[in-house]
């Protein structure tokens, strides 16, 4: 029978989630909650230089094994490196702007580490080495990962790896890996958070934490923390959805609310001819589909950490206090059926964004249509018009030719016998009569059967009046 190797699925997801690039040293942001064993516990965070970490890490496993039996309970989140990646997400947000513009919204700051500082922090703190080393770089599809397995130590102490990996492509902006270890005998708590938010990095996490240090001392609470920042970015985005939707609205025309502006005025409506609305309309309806996918997958997210909660096998501690731990639990899983609701009434709000999104592109698309038509009904009735004028114009033009024919024999004998030549032979007004009327009689059935054989080698079809040539 073959043996597989124990850290086999492991390097298999080692490899799923990292990336081929490493990042140059710097000053390395680590939150830090302590004072449990005077049921006073405090969040505070600081900085770390690269030449630091080392000694930083080996002091805190010393304190840790030195409090084996003082139950002392830490917990460490190790952020990466300050402000490092800067880069700029781009998305078209506004109708005014053209396909070539690219919209900068604020600049989204990642927290990496070296290779290096990664591998170190993970030995020394025993974590599973399945974090993502860079979050920011091209636009990554959705991923949803939550799982807590034992590890394997060389001590006697029992120790669970929890590792998570829970963001979106561009349009939400938040992408968060992290692996955490947690003894249950000590209650110590390590993990390397890494991933890319707003300018002001990971402040949120420091805030959450000072206000639920109590719970701390909880493996779970940082991944629900995790959890609540992700809904709240998938909201904010579905919420700038419908601001823009709203423009759209206005500056079509095609809406029955009364829209007022920051005067308290009725902001004026606009009309659809611009062709930027559609496009715009397109954007958001194409938004709607994706952050969908992102909140389905997100649902799915906390839907397992809640599961490995309730599966977490907290009874075989018994040095641990279960009242309090059920407590903790008891609250957690809580929040997570608020997150699971709130996901759940998000995607009612995304659905009814793509509705309006479609009922506004309709409603474009058709006005268009119409004001189509009309424009080629005015088209049509000039062109009637133009014909019209044209035939009343070729009726008139025939009656000319057709007067300017008979008159122009009697005109040219009338000249001819004007001549000094004709003149001198002193001829009687009989003879110019006697010319003339045969000369236009000539002409006339000339011209008749000149058209007559021309119609009938279909080379031009002859109307006079009601009557056409056979």
């Amino acid at each position: 029978m073959t043996k597989l190797k124990p850290d086999l699925f492991q390097e298999l997801q080692e490899r799923h989630f990292r990336y081929p690039c490493n990042f140059k040293s710097a000053d390395i942001q680590i939150i830090e909650v302590d004072g449990f064993e005077a049921d006073m516990p405090t969040a505070r965070s600081f900085v770390v230089k690269p030449d630091e970490l080392e000694a930083w890490l080996k002091k805190n496993q010393t304190d840790a094994r030195n409090g084996t039996n003082q139950r002392r309970h830490k917990l460490n989140v190790i952020l990466g490196y300050r402000k490092q990646g800067e880069k700029f997400e781009y998305t078209m947000y506004g109708w005014e702007l053209t396909p070539n513009d690219i919209s900068a919204s604020p600049p989204i700051i990642s927290l990496p580490l070296s290779e290096e500082h990664y591998r170190l922090a993970c030995r020394n703190l025993r974590l599973p080495t399945i974090t993502s080393l860079l979050l920011t770089r091209g636009a990554r599809p959705l991923r949803g990962h939550f799982q807590v397995g034992r590890m394997s130590s060389d001590g006697e102490d029992t120790v669970y790896g929890i590792t998570m990996s829970s963001f979106s492509s561009l349009l939400i902006g938040i992408k968060v890996s992290v692996s955490m270890s947690y003894c249950p005998s000590t209650g110590s708590i390590n993990a390397i958070l890494l991933g890319s938010g707003t300018p002001e990095g990971f402040a949120w996490l420091q805030k959450d934490l000072e206000h639920l240090a109590t719970l701390a001392d909880n493996p779970f609470l940082v991944p629900i923390l995790i959890c609540q920042r992700l809904t709240e970015a998938i909201y904010a985005s579905i919420d700038a959805n419908f601001d823009r939707l709203h423009q759209v609205e206005i500056r079509s025309g095609q809406t029955g609310i009364m829209m007022f502006g920051e005067n308290g005025m009725p902001m004026p409506r606009g009309n659809c001819e611009d062709p930027k609305l559609s496009i715009a309309v397109l954007g958001i309806a194409q938004q709607a589909l994706a952050v969908e996918a992102y909140i389905r997958g997100h649902i799915l997210t906390v839907g397992s950490v809640k599961s490995e909660l309730l599966a977490f096998p907290w009874q075989q501690f018994t040095s641990m206090d279960h009242d309090h731990v059920q407590e903790q639990n008891e609250l957690i899983a809580k929040q997570l059926d608020v997150l699971s609701r709130t996901l759940d009434f998000a995607l009612l709000r995304v659905d009814h964004l793509k509705q309006r999104a479609n009922v506004q592109s309709t409603a474009i698309t058709n006005l268009l249509a119409q004001r189509n038509n009309e424009t080629n009904h005015k088209l049509a009735e000039s062109s009637t018009s133009i014909a019209h004028d044209t035939k009343r114009d070729s009726s008139a033009m025939k009656s000319i030719a057709i007067l300017t024919m008979i008159f122009l024999p009697a005109t040219f004998t009338a000249t001819y016998f004007s001549t000094p030549a004709m003149v001198a032979l002193e001829l009687s007004q009989g003879v110019y009569w006697t010319v003339t009327v045969p000369l236009t009689l000539a002409v006339v059935l000339a011209w008749r059967f000149f058209f007559y054989f021309w119609a009938k080698l279909n080379i031009l079809p002859l109307r006079i009046g009601n009557w056409v040539a056979p």
